[in-house]
């Protein structure tokens, strides 16, 4: 069962990386910053695989 948890949320770094993209996409759009959202949320996301590509 172990195996099944960590295959499907990961690890907790990964999971800690997912809630804090959440955290900022959600206070971006709670202040206002949809349009720069777009933009920023996906360069998160792909400095954060960047960075779990080298770990």
């Amino acid at each position: 069962m172990n195996a099944f948890f960590k295959t499907l949320f990961g690890d907790l770094y990964n999971l800690l990386f997912v809630g804090c993209v959440v955290g900022i996409a959600a206070l971006m759009v709670h202040f206002g910053q949809m349009h720069q959202a777009v933009y920023a949320v996906p360069v998160l996301l792909l400095a954060g695989a960047a960075w779990f590509a080298r770990r």
